[in-house]
Formats: C-alpha cells, structure tokens, sequence
C-alpha cells in the first residue's frame, strides 16, 4: 500500500513547509495537525512517499537501541504507534543477541533505567526458535515482550491522511527573508515562516549546510520457511545481522553499512558477499535469494538524531539522522519536532 496524494496547488505562502515525505516530516506533520497547526504543506519530491530509507524499513519495531536518547524516542514512539496505530503494528516480541555478556549487562541496564520490560533468556531458547542460528556466536539474549512489527506502508499513509501533501515536488533552493524563508521549488516559489529539513541523507543540501553521514545495508527475503509467530531476533556482535518472518519466509538483513551517497539503494555483490558469509555454515548457506533491495541510514554527528530548532536560523527545524529506527520511533520523533516548529512559529 502506497499513498498518493492528489495533485494539488502549490500555495504561494503557509505557516511551515516541510520538506521531505519520509517517517520524519509526515509524523511532524501529523503532530502539527494534531497541536493545531494546520496551514502546513509537505512538499516530496518523489512521486509517492517514503520512496528511499523509510519506504524500504525492514519494519522492525525494534524499542532497545544503543543509547538512552534514542531508546527513548523508540519506546516512546513504539508506545504511540499501539495507542494511535494498532492496526500497523503486529505484536510479535524481539530478541536481541550478544556475543559478549558484558554488552548484554549493558543493554539489559538501560532497558531497567528506560522502564522498558525485557527479559535475559538462554542462547539455547533462541536457537529452539531460530535453528537457522547456529552458526552464530550468541553467548547471551534478551528478550522484549512488547517489541513487533510495523507494516511501514500502512503507517506513512496514516501520517499523511487528511495532510496536505504535493508529490513530484522537488525543493532546489531555500533561503531566508523577512519573517521566514522563501523556497523555489519544481512547481515554483514558496514562502514559508518554518522551513522543516525532514530530507534524510540529503538534509543539508538546500540550505548549504554539510551532509549528515549515510550507510548502505541490505535486505534480503531468502526462499526458505520462516518459524511460526517466532520474535525477530538481532544479533549486535562482531558479525551483526537480523533476522524476521515475513510472509512464511525468511527475511535476513548482515547488517553492512557501506558509506554511500544520498538515494544509493541499488543492491550490490559486495552486500551479497557478506550475506553468504553471515550464512556460512547455516542451513540457509545455499538459500535462494527471492528478493533483495538496499536502504539507507543516516546519521547525525550529534550523540543522537538531529532534531532541534537551527541556532541560527530560528525558521529551519532539522529533523534528520535516525539512524535506521525512523520506523519505531517515528510518532515520538515528529512529536519533539512540532514542538521545535510551534516554538519558531512564536518566534516568527
């Protein structure tokens, strides 16, 4: 399921403009909408949304991340999706896997400080579930009982119901003027008081300001029977990778991050390569690949996502850099970034 908006107008003025029809501005602009704030326009250049990084999610709702900020955002924005999105979200557990115990003690000790509900099992019950496994060196577990699924399509059409959207709509240059800044577009010129760079691993290009750093990782669905109703598991080791059900098969991402450019999402033999050699010695070793594609993660040189008002340049809120959990922590990320854009309005 993919959203597409009717072909609209583009408006010669409006109060925010957000720029970028991923998870990060269609959930700033449900929130806005939600605050109130309704003279808003996403402008997506593509010709439908969450086209690159958030169109390609593996749909993990993974809420356990490396850090207390970003595990925050995630149960958070997990905890918003059930309560605002149910349908989208599929209840299934996750389980992640170390092969060290001391990085376990460390994860499991910000799931406590985060009053997040998880649980240290045995290697051995992981592999009962996900026999396919073996092979990996999995020396402790834990698992999250309210961790699941998100049916990604599904969610970028909610945000985007009742918003006002213009696909085909490329931004090619902002720049400040008397209460606000002005954007020439596609579809001809914009002003707008709050300017949204909600672009991914292109934020920065319109405003001059330098790129966030970008990683290509790739996703494969291998012909092979998936477990029943089994949690994804993902490994954070040496030799990381995920794994999940999806439609009766088996979903299997060796967790690459080749640095690359913005939209690289074409899969490679090198991404290939290292699938093969994740699955050396598994019962999936010789697998059938059914399908493959390549996403994209972006990330901040902040300690975490980049999402604040512009020191600056009151207009421009930034809201970019989630670092591959845009998906999960998406409601929670656009909340904090209406926030930033109700404070510039006032500014305005």
């Amino acid at each position: 399921m993919c959203y597409k908006a009717p072909v609209t107008e583009l408006p010669r003025s409006v109060d925010v403009a957000i720029v970028g029809g991923g998870f990060a501005g269609m959930a700033t602009a449900w929130w806005l909408a939600r605050e109130g704030v309704t003279d808003v326009v996403v402008l997506e250049r593509e010709p439908e949304l969450g086209r690159y990084a958030s169109g390609r999610s593996a749909g993990l709702g993974r809420q356990l991340a490396e850090d207390d900020l970003v595990t925050g955002l995630t149960v958070t924005g997990a905890a918003q999706l059930r309560e605002h999105f149910s349908h989208v979200w599929t209840a299934t557990g996750g389980i992640l896997t170390f092969d060290t115990k001391e990085i376990a003690r460390g994860y499991m000790a910000r799931a406590n400080r985060m009053g997040l509900k998880a649980a240290r099992i045995k290697p051995e019950a992981v592999l009962k579930m996900w026999p396919q496994l073996a092979p990996v060196n999995i020396v402790a577990a834990i698992k999250v009982p309210s961790d699941g699924l998100i049916d990604i399509a599904v969610l970028l059409a909610g945000y985007a119901e009742g918003r006002r959207v213009l696909l085909d709509t490329a931004v090619e240059r902002i720049e400040p003027e008397a209460g606000g800044a002005r954007l020439w577009t596609s579809r001809g010129e914009l002003a707008a008081k709050v300017v949204v760079d909600a672009t991914g691993a292109w934020a920065g290009r319109t405003t001059g300001d330098p790129l966030l750093a970008s990683f290509k990782r790739h996703v494969y669905v291998l012909e092979a029977v998936a477990p029943k109703k089994a949690p994804f598991v993902w490994h954070l080791g040496e030799q990381e990778l995920y794994v999940r059900a999806i439609a009766g098969q088996i979903l299997f991402s060796p967790c690459d991050a080749a640095p690359t450019g913005p939209g690289d999402q074409q899969p490679d033999e090198a991404g290939e390569a290292m699938l093969r050699s994740r699955l050396e010695g598994s019962p999936l070793a010789n697998v059938t690949i059914n399908r493959a594609w390549a996403c994209q993660r972006t990330f901040s040189t902040l300690p975490a996502m980049k999402i604040q008002q512009d020191a600056e340049r009151p207009w421009l809120v930034w809201v970019a850099g989630l670092g591959g959990h845009g998906a999960t922590a998406s409601s929670a990320v656009g909340q904090v970034a209406a926030s930033y854009v109700i404070s510039a309005l006032g500014q305005s």
